[in-house]
């Protein structure tokens, strides 16, 4: 228990007189310097607090996080989980609805004698997660600049051995400390990352996720923001390379600033760099004109990656003020003599997007996508199917057992449909800027290729731009398949492989259009997929009911659910969210609760906000499990968002 000083008690300075005749002379000074030992104290206390009464909590939490970032290093494990401790004791509300803090106040307050320190202590439910910049340092008190906000504070960094820089990004956690604030435990510095970068990168993800406000997302996502900010930063150190000339060093300083400048993110300039230097070692050239060879490197990264600012040939020579020609003539030397190397970064890449599910280019399986393997497959047994003769079902069938058992090699492409097709499928199974390089090469070949118009539909700049690609795409696929086939077929499309493109095309244009404000259309659009495949193999009903709700439409929202009766958390709960807009919390609701709770019981946890939905959403989920309720509840959070009284609700059933 922390106990004030008697004035004629020992001074704790150590000097051996009364506190009175030492450091109590000085009162205002030592009363300060009391309540920032006190204060580093009580922190200390916090974290004991919750780990002798929480850890069970505390640790589960933890190991889904460790889990997710394959954290193996034991000494980086135990920061993340020092740090982890603070964030979820600050901010994770429990069963209850209090946090760890919370309980921490009610428990600690009433030992504390000190009233300035009680209201302190009691001040700390105002604690914030803070991502800003450092911008002035005097001794252990820093003045810091909020990055979402721009408010300044003066905050106290207690009892740390480590020395801060001006102008370094940062985050960490604040506390209320009398007019200022006080660090727990200490800020967080990357001081290779700029900080508008670091910001940038913040909001962006904040977007992403849906959120309204960058600072609620950094709380609620600061442990895998923080982490994920660790790999924003450029890791090529251009000083500590060994170039083998000092033009080359030159020309790959100005590629980085020229980059940077650009707002390009630092993996990026960082892969530029590398491929730059391996060209050097491969070719000793004798460089006359340095920006030439800039704009080159600029070019090649434009072909591998996906660039935030992305330049044409064109406009990357005026840039750098170079002939097209000869940047044309430099980039195609480059290329071919690092293709082995420019292969393994693409290779890597896609390993990457498999292992840590990135947020800007991994989402959960997506229907309208593309064409699977086996949708390949099936082209290719149609194809051989039609150069045989088979008359009856099990000519057929003994045909395909003998496909299946002894695949024969594939044949290549002939014509330049057949072509652009192939190059679809590879596209399928690329990633970042070298799917819609392909998709682009399909297009020159088949401007009737409709796949083609879907994937560059992905990479439109703006919702208006998604609209015409994909509407394009849909006209095509329409001419391609003409009127007298959607006449004849509807009802059974996506059983038939020639209509999925179109179907692709049809379903990107109604997100499309709806995301533009034309729900009277996107309707339309996703009313007609069901006509054309009732059996809805894209999941377009979930699209449509979550439409209905929003609209307002709740009639049309049953008739869709009795159309689609399913035993899943998106039929069970759409059912049970459709009688709370109709009729409120009723009897049946709380039956309707009962049940879906008992088919997927996790869903509760996260509509509850006992749980958060995790920033990297699963690549698929079995039936009940907490994946599949991690899936719904992200594709319908905000529906159930506008639910007057959910979570009282909740806690009663």
């Amino acid at each position: 228990m922390i106990e004030t000083i008697g004035r004629n008690e020992p001074c704790p300075c150590g000097s051996g007189k009364k506190y009175k005749k030492c450091c109590g002379a000085k009162e205002a000074v030592s009363i300060t310097h009391l309540l920032e030992s006190e204060i580093d104290e009580l922190q200390k206390r916090l974290l004991h607090f919750a780990l002798d009464h929480y850890e069970e909590e505390v640790y589960t939490a933890f190991e889904d996080f460790q889990d997710h970032f394959h954290i193996d290093d034991e000494e980086e494990r135990q920061f993340y989980e020092f740090v982890y401790t603070i964030w979820f004791s600050l901010f994770y509300p429990l069963d209850n609805e209090e946090t760890i803090l919370e309980h921490f106040i009610a428990s600690e307050a009433r030992k504390i004698k000190r009233p300035k320190l009680k209201l302190i202590l009691q001040s700390w439910t105002d604690a914030r997660a803070i991502a800003g910049e450092i911008t002035n340092v005097d001794n252990n008190v820093l003045t810091v600049v909020d990055g979402f906000s721009s408010e300044r504070f003066e905050a106290l960094v207690p009892s740390t051995p480590k020395s801060f820089e001006k102008g370094t990004f940062f985050v960490g956690f604040l506390l209320p400390f009398n007019q200022m604030h006080v660090f727990f435990p200490a800020p967080f510095d990357l001081p290779n990352l700029p900080f508008n970068q670091a910001i940038d990168f913040i909001e962006e993800k904040s977007l992403l996720a849906d959120y309204e406000s960058p600072q609620e997302f950094f709380t609620d996502f600061f442990m895998e923001i923080m982490k994920d900010l660790t790999e924003v930063g450029g890791m090529v150190d251009i000083d500590g390379m060994e170039w083998a000339s000092p033009i080359y060093k030159e020309i790959a300083g100005i590629f980085k600033r020229s980059l940077e400048e650009l707002g390009e993110r630092a993996p990026t300039v960082d892969i530029g760099i590398i491929l730059w230097f391996q060209y050097c070692e491969k070719k000793q050239k004798r460089i006359k004109n340095p920006n030439l060879y800039v704009a080159a490197v600029h070019y090649l990264m434009t072909m591998i990656d996906h660039m935030e600012a992305p330049l044409t040939q064109k406009e990357i020579a005026k840039l750098y003020g170079v002939p097209v020609g000869s940047l044309s003539s430099t980039y195609r030397e480059m290329e071919a003599e690092l293709e082995e190397e420019i292969n393994r970064i693409i290779e890597l890449s896609y390993e990457e997007a498999n292992d840590i599910d990135d947020l800007f280019d991994t989402i959960p399986f997506n229907p309208n996508q593309g064409p699977m393997p086996t949708e390949q497959i099936m082209q290719e047994v149609l194809a051989e199917l039609q150069g045989h003769d088979l008359g009856t079902m099990e000519e057929v069938n003994e045909f395909l057992n003998k496909k299946l058992s002894a695949p024969t090699p594939k044949k290549a492409p002939k014509t330049n449909k057949e072509r652009a097709q192939q190059l679809i499928y590879d596209a399928m199974e690329a990633h970042g800027s070298q799917r819609y390089k392909l998709a682009q090469e399909a297009l020159h070949l088949d401007s009737n290729c409709v796949d083609a118009y879907v994937i560059l539909a992905e990479n439109a700049d703006t919702d208006e731009e998604a609209m015409m690609l994909a509407k394009k795409g849909m006209e095509v696929g329409e001419k391609e398949l003409g009127k007298a086939f959607f006449k004849n077929n509807k009802g059974h499309f996506w059983g038939l492989i020639e209509t999925r493109p179109y179907m692709r095309a049809k379903a990107v244009y109604a997100d499309a259009v709806y995301q533009l404000g034309y729900v009277a259309v996107a309707i339309r659009e996703y009313e007609q997929l069901l006509e054309l495949n009732p059996n809805d193999n894209q999941g377009v009903r979930y699209l449509l009911f979550a439409v209905y709700i929003k609209e307002g439409l709740l009639s049309k929202a049953e008739t869709l659910l009795k159309r689609y009766e399913e035993e899943t958390a998106h039929g069970l709960y759409n059912k049970l969210l459709l009688e709370l807009c109709k009729n409120g919390t009723t009897e049946k609701a709380a039956k309707l609760l009962t049940y879906a709770k008992k088919i997927n019981p996790h869903v509760i946890s996260f509509l509850s906000g006992k749980k958060r939905i995790p920033m990297h959403l699963p690549k698929g989920y079995g039936w009940g499990d907490e994946s599949e309720a991690i899936v719904y509840v992200d594709s319908c959070f905000q529906l159930w968002e506008k639910v007057e009284g959910l979570k009282e609700w909740l806690k009663k059933h």
